[in-house]
């Protein structure tokens, strides 16, 4: 549904649980605007590095016996590195277009089928082939009043905050909370090296008939004990959704 019409729907939609389908999706554009902080150390040697990426994403979702399919592709991007190298600005151009395709669950977890070619230049910056994996906030599979949570222990747990007022009415506002810990073993030459990996998430997600925005933190960091190495992240979040469909 595009952004005008679902400002149109009366504010009492805000009470029922949010979902994602194609209703609340339809074919939509959103800009989205990734910052992180990159600090790295390798024994005594200390590394610090900034990423970030602009651009507007559109996704168009339709249901298919039952599920949700999503097609997802950039419409514009930027992308930069600054290090103590200096910056660099990898050009874009060759992702532009390139299809995600997979299935959106209705409180948000995204199974991918494809995605677009990357660039070896952007690859250097961004993990682009899982952008969908990590896109869409979670929501709650139950409707909420505002002070009550959802807990799905003891990894993620969503609220109701109070609603906000806008000049079109009523707009649900939900926060989370989601964390994470794991080791994998990575191969290196002959050998395999254990990692020590962990991340949490916190965010705040407007919804009116379908999502209108969101920010969100993410905090991550890698452990590498065998080498004394750590790599530390904080990335922030900030998506809009624009005014009509995507093209």
């Amino acid at each position: 549904m595009a952004l005008a019409s679902a400002l149109a729907v009366a504010p009492a939609a805000a009470a029922q649980a949010p979902v994602y389908d194609a209703a609340a999706l339809g074919c939509a554009q959103f800009r989205e605007n990734v910052r992180s902080d990159v600090r790295t150390a390798m024994g005594s040697v200390r590394r610090s590095e900034t990423v970030g990426r602009t651009g507007v994403l559109s996704v168009r979702a339709a249901s298919d016996s039952g599920a949700l399919r999503v097609e997802a592709w950039y419409d514009s991007l930027t992308v930069f590195r600054e290090s103590p190298e200096g910056r660099v600005e990898p050009d874009a151009e060759g992702i532009l277009g390139g299809r995600y395709r997979g299935e959106l669950g209705p409180q948000g977890e995204y199974v991918g089928e494809a995605a677009p070619f990357v660039p070896a230049a952007l690859r250097d910056v961004f993990d682009f082939g899982r952008v969908l994996l990590h896109f869409f906030p979670p929501l709650p599979p139950r409707a909420l009043r505002a002070g009550t949570e959802w807990k799905d222990d003891p990894d993620l747990t969503i609220w109701r905050l109070v609603d906000s007022t806008t000049a079109a009415g009523a707009v649900a506002r939900y926060g989370w909370t989601r964390r994470s810990a794991w080791e994998e073993g990575v191969a290196v030459g002959d050998s395999t090296v254990r990692l020590h990996r962990s991340e949490s998430e916190s965010g705040e997600v407007r919804w009116r008939n379908g999502p209108l925005g969101w920010n969100s933190t993410v905090r991550a960091s890698v452990e590498l004990p065998a080498a004394g190495g750590r790599t530390d992240v904080v990335q922030e979040v900030r998506v809009v959704r624009l005014p009509g469909a995507c093209r």
